[in-house]
């Protein structure tokens, strides 16, 4: 699996999400068909996944943390919508 930072086919997202939000700090990625968009304020960290062709599985979102989150075994709450398509991982500092 690779990370590709595809940040700047976003900029509307990522101009919004700087101002209408609490953010200070926005990275959009390519996972193939899966899109992450990592997000830290502050006071947390908030990393969405999402895949509109099918469920994110469990592995994806163990990569994507390894991997965005410099932090030894964070503690993070999961959630997501009922077909599991999309995945909200929230972690505080």
């Amino acid at each position: 699996m690779h990370l590709i930072d595809v940040t700047n086919s976003y900029r509307d997202l990522v101009h919004s999400q700087l101002n209408t939000t609490n953010v200070n700090y926005v990275k959009v990625y390519s996972l193939g068909n899966t899109s992450v968009i990592y997000t830290e304020s502050d006071k947390a960290i908030g990393i969405v996944l999402e895949n509109h062709n099918r469920r994110v599985r469990k592995d994806e979102t163990e990569f994507v943390i390894e991997r965005l989150v410099k932090q030894k075994n964070p503690s993070y709450v999961l959630t997501f919508d009922k077909s599991q398509h999309v995945i909200e991982i929230h972690i505080d500092k």
